[in-house]
């Protein structure tokens, strides 16, 4: 009976933290959020949990944080409970459990824009014509659809305003492919355009069929792949896939569903349109649902791990004059805030106020994205 729970009301849009003991139910923290959708709508609940700390977000925005050590431990599940409704039917539709490893909500960058399709009113266009269709699947989708082999649907855009290009951005997005009205006879790829300005443009794709994903480069001249890999985490039919891009100026990151998978460099183009990639490459029928895009400022998840067998001296500066103030060994993970001048990363030890520094170096340590992409800190 010793537990917390984590729940939403679509009917109130209310929030709460609980704490459930032999003796009854407690509320520790509650609020309201708009963004908790109506019915039919799946919303993202997110618990960070790191020791006696826990972080509360709903539809990727932060909403709470609260201290509590009474339960150091324990399982993970799935809560329900009816107040005064008759009846309640809940469809959980997708657990992820990782290590702690990303950084604090408050880390993450400020919403630039944001869409889950269930809004007419925002205007991404809708037309059929014939050989493919793009539009609105209401209540709760954008789709593209098409129709013949060897094709590709225009790449569609967020609507024009005055924030539709963003030359630095972390995009994110959630999409699948609609198996009753996709075909498997072929392969085909869909995902996100970036930088786009005409025919030039950058997409990041994946494949459910042969879980390829690309990074393609558009020019007046043609398609060209910069960087390709495999990933078996890419989902089959009907469940959604994670795609995230972080743009900072000719660097580039790319990870499926909450893994880095590539990073490149490429110059050529510097801003431009943020939008939506879909091809068939030999597949008859490919009927594509776009579920939520939001883009934010960039802000790169900075991570070092240590590697098995390793053993790392952290320090109170950027130096090995500087006094050791702990140590890292094999399988850690810290979140780093950067690096100095001398590539002493600055990092983030767990139950500590003051960061620490760490030498690095490719025999002992693996950071993602590479440590020529951190930003420079002062001590």
């Amino acid at each position: 009976d010793n537990y917390y729970a984590f729940t939403v009301s679509p009917t109130s849009k209310k929030w709460e933290v609980l704490k459930s003991s032999p003796s009854g139910i407690s509320v520790l923290l509650e609020g309201v959020d708009e963004s908790i959708h109506d019915l039919d709508v799946d919303d993202l609940l997110r618990v960070d949990a790191q020791g006696s700390n826990f972080s509360f977000s709903i539809n990727n925005g932060l909403v709470g944080q609260v201290t509590d050590s009474d339960y150091s431990a324990g399982e993970i599940g799935l809560y329900t409970e009816n107040l005064t409704n008759t009846n309640t039917h809940v469809h959980f539709n997708a657990l992820t459990i990782r290590n702690l490893e990303a950084p604090p909500p408050d880390d993450v960058g400020a919403l630039l824009y944001e869409d889950d399709f269930t809004n007419l009113a925002t205007g991404w266009p809708s037309a059929d014509f014939g050989d493919y269709y793009i539009g609105y699947h209401e209540p709760e989708y954008y789709h593209v659809e098409i129709k013949t082999p060897n094709a590709r649907a225009p790449v569609v855009s967020i609507p024009e305003s005055e924030t539709n290009a963003f030359p630095d951005a972390t995009i994110e997005l959630q999409v699948f492919t609609v198996s009753g009205r996709t075909a498997t006879d072929g392969d085909y790829r869909y995902g996100l355009a970036f930088r786009r300005s005409g025919d030039n443009y950058y997409a990041f794709t994946i494949s459910p069929t042969s879980k390829k994903w690309e990074v393609l480069k558009s020019s007046p001249s043609g398609i060209s792949v910069l960087l390709e890999g495999v990933d078996e985490s890419i989902h089959d039919m009907d469940v959604d896939d994670l795609l995230r891009i972080d743009a900072q100026g000719s660097n580039f990151l790319f990870s499926i569903n909450d893994t880095l998978v590539g990073q490149l460099t490429d110059s050529d183009y510097a801003g431009g349109e943020i939008g939506f990639y879909t091809e068939n490459l030999t597949n008859t029928n490919t009927h594509v649902h776009f579920n939520r895009l939001t883009v934010r400022s960039v802000k790169f998840a900075l991570l070092c791990s240590i590697n098995e067998g390793g053993t790392v001296n952290v320090r109170n500066g950027p130096g090995q004059a500087n006094a050791t103030i702990g140590t890292l060994s094999g399988g850690d993970t810290v979140r780093a805030l950067g690096k100095s001048s001398s590539n002493w990363i600055q990092i983030v030890m767990e139950g500590s106020d003051e960061p620490g520094w760490v030498s690095y170096g490719e025999g002992y340590m693996t950071c993602t994205p590479s440590v020529d992409l951190f930003p420079i800190v002062s001590p």
